[in-house]
C-alpha cells in the first residue's frame, strides 16, 4: 500500500509546486497587463515587447510543468497564455487578461486537486 501511495504523493508535490508557481506568475501577468492597458502609445510599444518575452518565458515554465506532471490543465494553460501573446500583440489587452485570468482559474483548480491530496496525506 504504502509503496502505490509514493508516486501519487510525489505526483501531487510536483502538481502543488508548478500549479503555485505559476499562478503566482499568472497574477504577475494580469497585474503588468492592467498598467500596459493604462499605458500611453510612445509607452506601450517597449512595455508590450517585454510583456510578450515574459508570457513567452512563462510559457515555457508551464510547458515543464506539463511535461514533469502530465496534467492536461497546464497545456490548457498554455494554449490560453499562446492566445494572450497574440491578443497582446494585437494591442487587445482586456482580451489577453480575460485569457490569463482563465488561466488562473485553471491553474488553481489543478493546485487544489493536488492540495486536497497532501491534505488526505497530513502532509499540508
Amino acid at each position: 500500500m504504502r509503496e502505490k501511495a509514493l508516486p501519487e504523493i510525489k505526483r501531487a508535490i510536483i502538481i502543488f509546486h508548478y500549479a503555485e508557481k505559476i499562478k503566482a506568475n499568472l497574477i504577475l501577468t494580469f497585474s503588468l497587463l492592467e498598467v500596459l492597458n493604462t499605458m500611453k502609445d510612445e509607452e506601450m510599444v517597449g512595455a508590450e515587447k517585454l510583456l510578450v518575452a515574459y508570457l513567452n518565458a512563462l510559457i515555457r515554465e508551464v510547458n515543464i510543468a506539463a511535461n514533469a506532471s502530465e496534467v492536461q490543465g497546464f497545456q490548457d494553460v498554455s494554449a490560453k497564455l499562446d492566445e494572450a501573446v497574440e491578443q497582446t500583440k494585437q494591442h487587445n489587452y482586456g482580451d489577453a487578461m480575460k485569457l490569463v485570468s482563465e488561466a488562473i482559474s485553471i491553474t488553481t483548480t489543478n493546485g487544489n486537486k493536488a492540495a486536497e491530496t497532501l491534505k488526505e496525506k497530513d502532509l499540508i
